[in-house]
């Protein structure tokens, strides 16, 4: 029996329902089969088709067809915060996401992730798309749309740069700027960063700020605020003497743009961060 992180692909080699199958191949119990299925770590092949999730384990398989189990006894009993509805619309919703979610899945699993958990909560059959990306360790505002078409038609609006999203956060240290903008190119691309101080706490040695990006690199704010000597508080990745148990202080804070389906302006926000965080 398996009891440690594993991946692996079969072929089918008899007509069966896939959580047998697989019960009989990796020997896992049944119930850490249907487990994994619901969570997301079970893939299905099929000749002439793309490869799907697979989370019915009752679902019939056939001889020819390949599945592909990811078991990470770990990940599949991790617990996700709950995200907060904050506006729905026909096409889309918005919601505010905690810290620890997931944008988007792995092949090991989604039950993490926003999208899920947001489909969970709707009570919605059809899967929800993110629009784009929040890094795992920030909270805050996301767009997901509905269906595929509405992603797209949505994804175009973050393309052509008609989308406003403003961040704040809580960074080590006392600039000696109100306002910057930063032109540092990241992994080759370019990459465009504004700043504006909001309240410094010279007791603390922290300043609370606010950001838009006009690209969106991986960990844009992030790396351009580690790379002026300012990380920001709590992030487990970048920066030095920035440690914090309360988290990454980075939040998402607003999101606006002209609805496509309405053509309306709409806007929503968050609470912004506590400051000064620490008395």
């Amino acid at each position: 029996m398996h009891a440690d992180t594993f991946s692996r692909t079969f072929t089918v080699e008899e007509t069966a329902s896939a959580c047998d199958t697989l019960a009989g191949l990796t020997g896992l119990p049944k119930a850490r089969i249907k487990d994994c299925m619901a969570k997301g770590g079970v893939w299905w092949s099929r000749p002439g088709r793309s490869t799907t999730r697979l989370r019915r384990a009752s679902t019939e398989v056939k001889p020819g067809e390949r599945l592909e189990i990811n078991y990470d006894p770990a990940l599949l009993a991790l617990v996700p915060a709950q995200p907060e509805l904050i506006a729905k619309a026909k096409h889309y919703s918005i919601w505010n996401k905690p810290a620890a979610v997931l944008s988007q899945g792995t092949r090991f699993a989604d039950h993490c992730t926003l999208p899920r958990l947001a489909q969970a909560s709707l009570g919605s059959r059809n899967e929800l798309h993110p629009v784009h990306r929040l890094d795992r360790e920030a909270r805050g505002i996301m767009l997901l749309a509905h269906d595929g078409k509405a992603a797209a038609k949505l994804g175009e609006l973050f393309r052509q740069g008609t989308v406003v999203k403003e961040y704040a956060a809580i960074v080590r240290g006392i600039p000696d700027w109100t306002d910057l903008e930063v032109n540092e190119p990241l992994d080759g691309k370019e990459a465009r960063s504004r700043f504006h101080v909001i309240q410094s706490d010279p007791a603390s040695d922290m300043t609370l700020l606010l950001a838009r990006i006009d690209t969106g690199r991986k960990h844009q704010i992030r790396r351009h605020l580690h790379g002026l000597g300012h990380p920001v508080m709590g992030d487990p990745r970048y920066g030095r003497g920035n440690k914090l148990v309360e988290g990454l202080q980075l939040v998402a804070r607003s999101l606006a743009f002209t609805c496509p389906f309405t053509n309306t302006p709409k806007q929503w926000a968050v609470p912004d961060l506590p400051f000064p965080l620490v008395d």
